[in-house]
């Protein structure tokens, strides 16, 4: 199977390596406007570099198209890989708004193509080990549930400060989280948010809180930070029978503790396991029919409306009540 990567920054890269331990995977082509980076990247991995996928699909064969450039650029760069038929992976979120996900999801379904929204929380071991033990009962009934992600402020000259371009904290960082809640728990029945953004006299601080009412009755309380020092991400899935905890700081970052008083810690050498290229092998899996989506277009959409309307109620002050798959 050919591939050709969109973008040769940070996530572009970290895809490509990914993409250079898939087995049966030729790598074709790199994308990028940033033309010294780009010749970089390309000789780094031993492809081609190309300045647009007009100039890919006519100099190159190619099945796939993995997108990772700025949310901001999602919609147009996966419109244009659908008319040419190419199946698409897009890095999440899958677009800014609903709006733009719904024309996106409709464009791939009118040229046949598979498209495949990379939201790689449900690839990383501990959040799929956790999903599981809920799911199998370890917890018993879950009551409340508590997720924190945080990472440093990104930089004032950044796409990630311009909301028009990222979607702003809740829609870039919180779709992770809010992405895993909806997989594990189901619809969400009612958002209530709350956000400090950063100010003129303060350029690194964004806080966000969302308190969410999921359709099976569980509580979810969803804390995001555009300022922290280093990277940091957490949870405590609380039921009636026992507890999960996750801290990505510690040696033994995931324990499982029962209302018996039993306590199982997973090392982390067990956990270490590259999600993204998990992910990856997933969607090739998919391509060629061996596996169904772990991640579906529906989903991918679903979380942006919760998304949107944690914002909604972060500028409103009010509670959003939502129906059967965030409408």
């Amino acid at each position: 199977m050919k591939i050709a990567v969109i973008g040769s920054g940070k996530l572009g890269q970290r895809h490509l390596d990914a993409w250079s331990k898939v087995k049966g995977i030729e790598i074709v082509g790199v994308i990028a406007r940033n033309q010294e980076r780009l010749n970089k990247v390309a000789n780094k991995y031993g492809t081609k570099a190309f300045s647009s996928i007009e100039e890919l699909v006519v100099n190159s064969e190619v099945d796939v198209i993995d997108i990772c450039t700025p949310t901001h650029t999602h919609a147009a760069l996966v419109v244009e890989a659908a008319n040419h038929k190419k199946h698409v992976i897009c890095e999440k979120p899958l677009a800014l708004n609903s709006g733009e996900a719904e024309d996106i999801i409709k464009v791939c379904e009118e040229n046949k193509v598979q498209l495949f929204v990379a939201q790689t929380l449900r690839f990383f071991p501990e959040y799929v080990d956790a999903r599981n033990q809920v799911k199998n009962g370890a917890i018993g009934n879950p009551g409340v549930i508590r997720m924190s992600r945080g990472v440093p402020h990104p930089a004032a000259d950044s796409w990630y400060s311009d909301e028009s371009k990222s979607g702003g904290l809740f829609v870039d960082l919180g779709v992770h989280d809010l992405d895993w809640l909806l997989w594990t728990f189901g619809d969400v029945e009612r958002v209530m948010a709350k956000r400090v953004k950063r100010s003129s006299e303060d350029g690194n601080l964004e806080y966000g809180f969302i308190n969410l009412k999921m359709a099976d009755g569980t509580i979810a309380h969803v804390e995001l930070s555009w300022a922290e020092p280093k990277f940091k991400a957490s949870f405590e899935l609380t039921g009636d029978k026992g507890m999960i905890t996750y801290n990505y700081d510690d040696s033994y970052p995931l324990a499982v503790q029962f209302r018996s008083e039993d306590y199982v810690q997973i090392p982390r050498t067990i956990l270490e396991k590259d999600p993204y290229q998990r992910q990856l092998e997933h969607f090739v899996k998919c391509i060629s029919g061996e596996e169904k989506q772990i991640v579906t277009a529906s989903d991918a959409l679903n979380v942006i409306r919760v998304a949107e309307a944690a914002l909604q109620s972060a500028e409103e002050g009010q509670p959003v009540t939502l129906g059967k798959g965030g409408k």
